[in-house]
């Protein structure tokens, strides 16, 4: 395409807030640019702005239905919450839009397949978080796993737990009026798509079926911790279940599951999975948003380890170090856009297996 391709920003909350250098600095390298910024807050579209260096020229809107009649983007990234993704997805490609999505596409396998569908006969790119086989360290392991390198899979074990949202540093002067809400209540909402398996579990769950396939069974346990939230002053009910663990069964592989939202630890870091064969077992470890290490330990030989971050130090001075994952999405959306091909790893395919299993799942627990 020779015009430029015009981005919207969709969601300007805390994740935007953290990628917006980085999406500004991908789409630079292009022949792309942010120009517009969507969210109900005044406030967050301001705080997106003071990070970017063409604030002046962009379009601001209140709603989605007001980004699209503005007419202002070619393709939008959406980061609002879970559970608004389907209808906004389904809007943004019936208007004519590219889509990102952040986790989940959707909340179902048929809602999913209708947006895929949906793009395929608009002949519009639609890419959907997360792409966990976009990153190095999972690419690297699903070739061993492919190779044959570990021998028979025997079993597999994968985490996804971390502290609550709202003590990320992002949110430590929030303190939101009477009447209105935190913005991180939604991640306890069941009804918006929160809880920890659809908000964490879902990055091991998509390299999972990426390699191993589909769900076949799932035995799982679920709890609800902390139905009632006191937090400065403030008192927030839960509906979503904040704590999982159980043994799912895919086509390929067996694996034990937790996820919840929990504190902290301080030697098993978040998103770890453990992958054991009858001939070597590997360890994909996340050290931080760019930092990721793969250990290898072959019953017979040296045990090996290789450090493969997201980004090269080129890159992270370019794009920065947080959120890198999102990043990857995408640079991967745009050059779909810009390359005229479809969006490779984080496709809106892989996205309806991991809807389906997350449904098994919560339909197991």
């Amino acid at each position: 395409m020779n015009a430029p391709l015009r981005v919207g920003l969709v969601g300007c909350g805390v994740i935007t807030q953290r990628t917006a250098a980085g999406i500004h600095a991908i789409l630079a390298e292009r022949n792309a640019a942010i120009t517009a910024l969507c969210d109900p807050l005044d406030a967050n579209i301001e705080a997106v702005s003071a990070l970017l260096e063409n604030a002046g020229a962009i379009t601001r809107c209140l709603s989605l239905e007001a980004l699209i009649a503005a007419r202002s983007c070619d393709a939008v990234i959406l980061a609002t919450p879970i559970g608004l993704h389907f209808a906004q997805v389904e809007q943004a490609l019936q208007s004519g839009l590219h889509v990102y999505t952040h986790k989940t596409l959707a909340n179902t396998r048929a809602e999913c397949e209708r947006l895929e569908d949906l793009a395929r006969t608009a002949n519009r790119r639609l890419a959907a978080s997360p792409g966990q086989i976009l990153l190095p360290a999972y690419a690297r392991a699903a070739r061993l796993v492919g190779d044959g390198e570990l021998g028979t899979i025997a079993s597999v074990d994968a985490t996804a737990e971390a502290a609550p949202h709202r003590y990320e540093p992002e949110r430590a002067e929030e303190a939101p009026a009477d009447g209105q809400r935190y913005s991180w209540e939604w991640y306890h909402r069941k009804e918006l798509g929160g809880g920890p398996l659809d908000d964490m579990f879902v990055y091991p769950l998509a390299f999972l079926t990426a390699v191993f396939g589909e769900v076949e069974d799932a035995r799982v346990f679920s709890q609800l911790l902390t139905p009632v939230i006191e937090w400065r002053g403030r008192r927030v009910e839960a509906t979503a279940p904040d704590c999982y663990a159980g043994v799912i069964r895919f086509a390929g592989a067996t694996a034990t599951i937790r996820c919840s939202f929990s504190s902290n630890t301080q030697y098993i870091p978040w998103g770890t999975v453990v992958i054991r064969g009858t001939e070597a077992a590997l360890e994909i470890i996340k050290h931080d948003d760019l930092e990721y290490s793969l250990f290898l330990t072959p019953n017979s030989g040296a045990p090996a380890e290789e450090k493969l971050p997201v980004f090269s130090p080129e890159e992270q001075q370019r794009f920065g170090t947080r959120e890198c994952h999102v990043l990857t999405d995408i640079r991967e959306f745009v050059d779909s856009i810009l390359e005229q091909r479809p969006v490779r790893g984080a496709t809106a395919g892989n996205a309806a297996r991991v809807a389906a299993a997350l449904r098994f799942i919560e339909e197991a627990s």
